[in-house]
């Protein structure tokens, strides 16, 4: 399937089979260029979605951490992709995501033992001052959510009474099993039998499991060291 078709072969494929969530035009709602804290990038980007039946399709792509879902934007109207059990991988900004459940999570090392992570975060009410400068939550969130003719629709632009707050977590695939972890202490336990050895290389090499690239590092040595 050729680039020049893969846009009409989109709107057929996610429109009739794949598509039942639609999000409002981001621009067009609001007139606003605000970034957008609660998605994984700053812009929406080209990226590939494989299919699991061999299919390749190409969309204009980010992240929704809040919502965890992946959402791909065509003639400025945003849409979620649904029925991610039928996508295999998606490519985004050079790095990888496949679906777990409804969410992706993003691979950061694949092998005998493999890394990933669930980019989340949670809506935070942001406070305002009393009179006498002590801080008091605003009024309750309001709904991001609504529900019309049995469509999901959204807003992709963040509520202005709410912030963002990172609620990341991380998982390791060893064998057929997953472990999440988010603290260096709960990571060790999952290696126990190699603890000590797994203590001393994040010591040496000053190892950040917030880092991207200290994640890499840390996947890769699972990999070379432990068996």
């Amino acid at each position: 399937m050729t680039k020049n078709i893969i846009s009409v072969t989109i709107t057929r494929f996610w429109l009739l089979s794949l598509m039942t969530s639609i999000l409002t035009d981001l621009h067009g709602q609001t007139g606003s260029d605000r970034p957008l804290p609660h998605f994984l990038f700053p812009d929406f980007t080209k990226g590939i979605i494989k299919m699991k039946d061999g299919r390749t399709l190409s969309a204009v792509l980010d992240y929704n951490m809040v919502d965890e879902e992946m959402v791909f934007e065509q003639k400025k109207v945003y849409m979620v992709l649904d029925k991610p059990e039928e996508i295999d991988t998606v490519y985004l900004q050079n790095r990888r995501f496949i679906p777990v459940e409804k969410a992706f999570y993003e691979v950061i090392v694949k092998g005998n033992v493999s890394l990933y992570i669930q980019h989340k975060a949670r809506y935070v009410p942001v406070s305002s001052s009393t009179a006498y400068g002590m801080k008091s939550p605003t009024a309750p969130l309001t709904s991001v959510l609504t529900v019309s003719s049995g469509n999901q629709m959204r807003s992709v632009e963040l509520p202005d009474n709410v912030t963002i707050s990172p609620a990341t977590v991380y998982w390791v695939r060893t064998g057929n099993e997953m472990h999440k972890f988010t603290t260096e202490k709960q990571l060790l336990k999952i290696f126990s039998g190699s603890e000590d050895d797994l203590k001393k290389f994040i010591k040496e090499s000053k190892i950040d499991l917030k880092t991207r690239e200290d994640l890499i590092k840390l996947g890769n040595y699972f990999n070379e060291v432990i068996k």
